[in-house]
């Protein structure tokens, strides 16, 4: 159901992003960020970036995965990659498909689609739901699980708005994409968790 409701959302979102190209909302945020940079802000947010990179979050899954495997998660191990994976090839497509809005002015790349966000799309998933696993197999608690999995899905996309390359209202959609993809795999979790329960 979260999974459903993410999409849903995500999609009434396209829609009026569609009509509004982009809104005030999005324009009058973006001119308040853009309105307190800083040279040292600039260097964090360029530092934190790469945690939306498949390069980058695409081994972590899998070195989460492998650690799963070892604790004996068995095939539910195998959900980060599949997150990190599922995460990328996602945000690739939409790169070539949704040609919705344009970026905003400090993107350097003017005509490159961008929405949603791949940076929060992809860290999303991956974290969220390495998170999950990690807590339902009982090898982290939730509470340090998900603290770490939200700054790890909000700092390379904070980053990106306020680097001038996406419009809040991407950011937005890519993490409704992300935790439906988690919540997704999050089921899947529990669906194969209760068959070897039955078995």
């Amino acid at each position: 159901m979260t999974a459903a409701g993410a999409v849903g959302t995500f999609v009434v979102l396209a829609c009026a992003i569609r009509r509004r190209q982009p809104g005030a909302r999005d324009r009058a945020l973006r001119d308040q960020i853009q309105s307190v940079r800083t040279h040292s802000g600039d260097t964090v947010a360029t530092v934190v970036g790469p945690l939306g990179k498949e390069w980058l979050h695409g081994p972590v899954a899998l070195g989460v995965s492998i650690q799963l495997w070892r604790q004996g998660a068995g095939i539910r191990s195998a959900l980060p990659t599949v997150a990190s994976a599922v995460s990328a090839i996602g945000s690739a497509l939409f790169e070539q498909t949704t040609h919705i809005q344009k970026p905003p002015p400090g993107h350097p790349s003017p005509h490159e689609p961008s929405f949603p966000s791949g940076h929060a799309l992809e860290s999303s998933a991956v974290a969220l739901t390495s998170a999950y696993v990690l807590t339902r197999e009982g090898i982290v608690a939730p509470g340090p699980a998900f603290a770490v999995a939200i700054g790890l899905s909000l700092a390379p996309t904070a980053g990106r708005v306020y680097l001038d390359r996406h419009w809040a209202s991407e950011a937005f959609g890519g993490w409704l994409l992300g935790i439906a993809t988690a919540t997704t795999c999050a089921a899947m979790y529990e669906w194969n968790h209760a068959e070897v329960a039955v078995r």
